[in-house]
């Protein structure tokens, strides 16, 4: 039945059409009355049909009360989900617009806190590196505080998968070196893993916590994981077939933003084709910039517009996001400031809770600033005071937009 299809948009207390319009008030009592009366000859007609109990559900119906739309959206008619009721979402602080913590770690070391001469399970002075036990450690207090793991390539699709009331986490990690430290191979042909090196500590959190949906992203230079390249190349389809991704961290961990165009052709396109040669398709196309550079280079560059697309040696690439390496949570992707070219992430280290380190980061996000999740990932939910100016919401990716009071 299309003649009481959905709307493009709703506003709880409100209906809107594709343009953001606000109907009138008597067409929508018009609009409810004719659906009303066509269901129950359906009903009448065709009783042995399944009654679809969310279309009809109370908290749904338009009211009266008139209100002005603040974003439009657009989505096929074809899609379902599940909505809640305004009271449900406010409970839960369902807020998709607030922000996402993107994890950036570096080399996991197979130590105890207390075999380091740094803060808190550091295993350097700046903290780019960390114990097996504080990563250990950062994975349990993430799960503990109603984080849920997604993959960073949907992250940058705006298809956000998170159970209802939960908030997404994004693990990366940069260079390869130990992050996968193999210790040799299984009668099966499945590789076995230092228990205390990333992928090791990942697979048991996996096998502890199912509902964790345990993923992380592998940033590889020219050395791969320097288990020897024929390991690798067999470590690194078994990750790719067990829920984890690949993406290019530059031939030689070159700073972009000193090179020039044929440079960084060759640093991001060989690194890309050598992906391609290994897990052909199964990679993702995704930058981190090395040193975080060019931060400070506009798009506009001929320089710049090298990481995103080229071609090196015969091959062409193109490149959907780019990863700085730095200090605080990612921007929603549905909001004004993020930008796919310059998604930032939280250093994964300990500096006693001060100066942007782990503990500081997610107390601001804990504090009002987290996303939370309605549970589907072809809507964007949020507190319509929000985007009370309209200006805040700026991708949709195609999804329904709901806001609440």
């Amino acid at each position: 039945m299309t003649a009481c299809s959905q709307d493009s948009g709703i506003i709880f207390g409100q209906r809107k059409d594709k343009n953001g319009k606000t109907g009138s008030k008597i067409m929508n009592i018009r609009k409810l009355t004719a659906c009303v009366l066509i269901a129950s000859m359906v009903s009448l007609i065709l009783p042995g049909c399944k009654k679809d109990t969310e279309s009809t559900d109370a908290s749904l119906v338009p009211t009266t009360v008139e209100t002005t739309p603040t974003t439009t959206e657009t989505t096929a008619e074809t899609t379902s989900y599940k909505l809640y009721t305004a009271e449900e979402y406010r409970n839960a602080g369902v807020n998709e617009l607030n922000s996402v913590p993107i994890l950036m770690y570096h080399r996991i070391y197979g130590m105890k806190n207390s075999e380091t001469s740094y803060t808190g399970g550091n295993v350097d002075k700046d903290g780019y590196n960390r114990t097996s036990e504080a990563f250990e450690a950062d994975l349990r207090s993430f799960y503990e505080q109603g984080y849920r793991m997604m993959r960073l390539t949907d992250f940058v699709d705006g298809y956000i998968d998170v159970p209802f009331g939960y908030s997404p986490l994004i693990l990366t990690f940069d260079d390869g070196i130990r992050d996968v430290v193999l210790e040799g191979w299984n009668d099966d042909g499945t590789p076995k893993f230092d228990p205390t090196c990333a992928i090791g500590i990942l697979e048991k959190i996996k096998t502890e916590y199912p509902d964790y949906n345990v993923t992380a992203t592998f940033f590889v230079n020219d050395t791969l994981f320097e288990n020897g390249e024929e390991n690798d190349k067999k470590v690194m389809k078994w990750m790719v077939d067990n829920g984890y991704d690949i993406g290019n961290h530059t031939r030689d961990h070159a700073k972009l933003g000193d090179c020039n165009a044929e440079e960084i052709e060759k640093q991001v396109g060989y690194m890309y084709k050598k992906l391609d040669s290994i897990i052909p398709g199964q990679y993702v196309n995704i930058v981190a910039l090395p040193y975080g550079s060019p931060e400070s280079m506009g798009p506009e560059h001929p320089e710049y517009e090298k990481i995103f697309a080229g071609t090196y040696d015969g091959f062409e690439y193109t490149t959907k996001a780019s990863l700085l390496c730095a200090w605080t949570r990612s921007y929603s992707p549905f909001v004004r400031d993020y930008e796919y070219r310059r998604i930032r992430r939280i250093r994964g280290y300990d500096n006693g809770g001060e100066y942007w380190d782990i503990e500081d980061n997610f107390k601001q996000l804990n504090n009002g600033k987290r996303y939370i999740s309605d549970g589907e990932p072809d809507t964007i939910v949020f507190p319509s005071s929000d985007n009370s100016s309209g200006d805040w919401l700026k991708n949709t990716f195609g999804h329904q937009v709901i806001t609440y009071d």
